[in-house]
């Protein structure tokens, strides 16, 4: 770890080709606040080793990072803009960028990048970011979703691909026989991580979740057979098939992970970043990692899709230096950085130059990169955090004894009265 911090350290500060140009060491001090919660995961030392190095080449700034667990970030947002006491910077996330766009607290971005950067970041990122004509936040990263898998266990298995559900159900089950174990890491905990990874599977059912209807008014397919053949079909991975760790309800992120690490399963739909992790804890599972699109449904509507999970810091209205902000923020998504970065932990980069680096050319990343063309925008309902609660409450609840019937029955009910709400 040392030497790949040290890697990271040298990377920074000398990535320099596309990164902004320095703030004069004769302008005034500059500090800016930054809400990370990159800082509380592995990743946050590469993120501070980025920032030391943008300070040792502008003196005059300093960043001070505020560490807050992602599960914590959006409501500790909420609670200091109501106290009128924001930082210069917060990571987004995507959940959030409609609430946040309502509540008047992010600047528009596009208004501080520079052109070189704009031009370089994929079109399809730089439209995940914007809501309603506004750059939410500097794209600095990206988490596609796709699903990771055993290329020596798909071989071992005589599975040629995994194109549809059923053949992710075939090669969890040929999985599960060739570890003794289980065959897929499921994230069956009710909070955004899981429901984040079931919101792709049921879209790839033709699910869509939540949507305007021609006269402007909101509706939702979780009361529609594809919702409920899409939440049979996930649970029953584990009821049914024993394909998966026991007690799915509780498995978090970290612990579906650690299973592949562990090869206890072979298995696992996630972000990118899973690469990184499940490297760092098991080296030796180097070349031996693949990824596809999410599996296309078994419904007459399935299909391939993906939720980029782009990731980068929106720019408070509040913050008092918002081009010396975009610059450090441009400079942590420069190419070096982003190779740098991105080789490590899986974040793979937004921008065309260094994703097509040879460090995201393996089998490892096949799929992340074919998936981009797969991707849906992000919902702009702003009780879409809820309607992930819904599926999260319905799978899970199925996983700790709920019957099929009584789980939509609340889907129902919770997904009517919501919408009530907000068509009045």
């Amino acid at each position: 770890m040392k030497k790949k911090m040290a890697l990271a350290l040298s990377l920074a500060m000398a990535a320099t080709t596309l990164a902004p140009a320095a703030v004069s060491a004769a302008d005034e001090q500059v500090t800016l606040t930054i809400m990370s919660s990159i800082q509380t995961e592995d990743e946050g030392k590469l993120e501070s080793a980025i920032a030391d190095a943008y300070m040792e080449q502008n003196p005059n700034v300093k960043i001070e990072f505020i560490s807050v667990a992602n599960n914590d970030l959006d409501a500790q947002i909420t609670t200091m803009a109501a106290s009128d006491d924001l930082p210069d910077a917060f990571y987004m996330n995507c959940a959030f960028m409609s609430t946040a766009l309502d509540m008047g607290i992010v600047a528009d971005s596009s208004k501080y990048i520079s052109d070189e950067y704009k031009a370089d970041v994929l079109p399809e990122v730089l439209d995940y970011a914007t809501v309603d004509g506004n750059l939410m936040f500097i794209p600095w990263f990206q988490i596609p979703v796709a699903l990771i898998y055993r290329t020596d266990w798909l071989e071992q298995a005589g599975i040629d691909k995994i194109e549809t559900m059923d053949d992710f159900r075939e090669a969890a089950k040929a999985f599960t026989d060739i570890s003794g174990n289980y065959g897929f890491s499921m994230v069956g905990t009710r909070n955004g991580s899981g429901e984040a990874r079931f919101s792709v599977y049921d879209k790839a059912y033709g699910v869509n979740e939540v949507y305007q209807n021609d006269s402007g008014e909101w509706e939702s397919d979780l009361t529609s057979d594809n919702f409920k053949t899409a939440l049979e079909s996930f649970v029953n991975l584990d009821l049914e098939d024993g394909t998966v760790p026991a007690g799915a309800s509780e498995t978090a992120y970290q612990d579906a992970v650690t299973y592949f690490a562990n090869e206890q399963t072979g298995l696992i739909i996630s972000g990118s970043n899973a690469v990184g992790a499940i490297l760092n804890r098991n080296p030796e599972l180097a070349g031996k990692l693949g990824s596809v699109a999410i599996p296309a449904g078994t419904t007459e509507d399935g299909r391939h899709v993906t939720n980029l999970q782009v990731s980068g810091y929106a720019i408070t209205s509040t913050c008092d230096h918002p081009e010396e902000m975009a610059a450090y923020l441009e400079f942590a998504a420069s190419f070096d950085n982003a190779v740098s970065f991105g080789s490590q932990t899986g974040r793979i980069p937004v921008t065309e130059s260094a994703l097509a680096d040879e460090a995201f050319s393996g089998d490892e990343y096949t799929g992340f990169k074919d998936c981009m063309q797969y991707s849906i925008p992000y919902s702009t309902f702003l009780g879409y955090a809820e309607v992930q609660d819904i599926m999260g409450e319905a799978y899970n609840s199925m996983l700790t004894g709920t019957s099929l019937d009584d789980a939509m029955a609340t889907v129902d009910s919770r997904i009517t009265d919501l919408l009530a709400e907000y068509n009045k």
